[in-house]
């Protein structure tokens, strides 16, 4: 009898241990690797390629660090909208006759979560920053910085990459990083430099394609063709030297949250038919009073469109702004990232925790999210090289 017992309650157990496993959230992490050929490079660190980990739904902890793809600085991915596949900008400038930048995409399998190379093909120019996928499905749309050009990659039937249908290279006035409204003390590069394309994506609505460039200070607004091609429709000029670097909508789509590097502010703008029309100043993302340097980099908001965050880096805190109904910001807190160097962050499909993605920390800080929207750390870090993004596989 007792061995029945044992057997029925092991049995039992490996039931339950099946449904706990099989209800785990799951996320793909992407990382700095190291850059032989300059070791002291910004793009630099002590990451593999792309990690799978398991996430606690209850304590929001990530766990179980596991290698799915060594990879080249994957610093940045996006799925599908099905969620087959997974595109990995590699942030390089030595791929291929041009040294350019690529992109690598992959199949993924929904029951373990490994990834399975398909193609690897260059993204137009060095060091992208940034990849999303259209709305039809059809189109991978690239930021490449080092380029200063934004890209759109067809995608084929069976998930690969195909040919660049696309290629817009911004030209203008050279800019320099001294925004006016900086802080006292951030001295930014007086080195005049072109179009650092640093972001780009659709709006809620599928209509508009928009990309920031963070080299001239400008935003785009484009229609993309069904063959692939970007037609201007809008560009909006920001405060020169701000560095115009990550932005996220409103859930309705009407009000653009656009963070600047340079000067570590947020603008808010109306978006409607394409065109983007100032609400307000800008708000800084840095204590009252602060004086020095800091630059800001990732940028979120929450589910229901309360709560915006925005990552700043050297002074390595999360700013937490409430958002009005009208979308105007106000900054409610100002929270410590655990490590340093915050490059992104993420929130679960759940909402409850947010994940600072601390690159030169070689950590992941897990936070609570207050029913007031502040986040609170749970103290509970990940040890992974060079965190740089991270997405949630359902």
């Amino acid at each position: 009898m007792t061995s029945k017992l044992a057997l029925t309650a092991a049995v039992l157990a490996a039931m339950l241990g099946g449904i706990q496993a099989a209800n785990a959230a799951r996320a793909y992490i992407g990382t700095y690797t190291p850059n032989l050929a300059d070791p002291t490079a910004y793009a630099n660190g002590n990451g593999e390629g792309i990690y799978l980990v398991n996430v606690d739904e209850a304590s929001g902890t990530p766990s179980g660090l596991k290698l799915v793809a060594s990879d080249r600085s994957p610093a940045w991915f996006t799925l599908s909208a099905d969620h087959r596949f997974l595109y990995a900008i590699n942030e390089i400038d030595s791929y291929g006759p041009n040294k350019s930048g690529s992109i690598t995409a992959y199949a993924v399998d929904s029951a373990s979560g490994a990834l399975r190379k398909l193609n690897v093909v260059d993204c137009g120019g060095p060091i992208p920053s940034y990849a999303s996928v259209d709305p039809s499905g059809k189109f991978l749309l690239t930021a490449v910085y080092g380029g200063g050009s934004f890209s759109v990659i067809r995608i084929r039937p069976d998930g690969g990459l195909g040919e660049m249908t696309d290629n817009v290279k911004p030209q203008g006035p050279m800019g320099v990083y001294q925004a006016a409204d900086r802080p006292v003390g951030m001295f930014g590069s007086k080195v005049p430099h072109g179009s650092k394309g640093h972001m780009i994506m659709a709006d809620p609505s599928g209509q508009y394609i928009v990309g920031a460039d963070a080299g001239r200070d400008q935003i785009f607004v484009w229609r993309l063709g069904t063959g692939g091609k970007l037609n201007q429709v809008s560009v909006t000029k920001s405060v020169p030297g701000a560095g115009t670097r990550h932005f996220a909508f409103s859930p309705d789509g009407k009000a653009l949250y656009v963070g600047h590097e340079q000067n570590s502010r947020v603008q808010v703008y109306a978006f409607a038919g394409g065109k983007l029309t100032p609400k307000g100043a800008s708000v800084s993302t840095l204590p009252d009073g602060f004086q020095g340097s800091n630059t800001t980099s990732g940028l979120v908001t929450d589910k229901a469109g309360r709560h915006l965050y925005v990552a700043n880096r050297v002074h390595d805190t999360i700013a937490t702004f409430a958002i009005a109904p009208d979308g105007g910001i106000k900054r409610i807190a100002d929270t410590h990232t655990e490590g340093t160097i915050p490059r992104t962050l993420a929130i679960d499909p759940s909402g409850k925790f947010l994940y600072s993605m601390n690159q030169h920390g070689d950590n992941i800080a897990t936070f609570r999210l207050d029913p007031n929207g502040v986040p609170k750390f749970t103290g509970k870090f990940l040890a992974v090289g060079a965190p740089a993004a991270m997405v949630f596989l359902p």
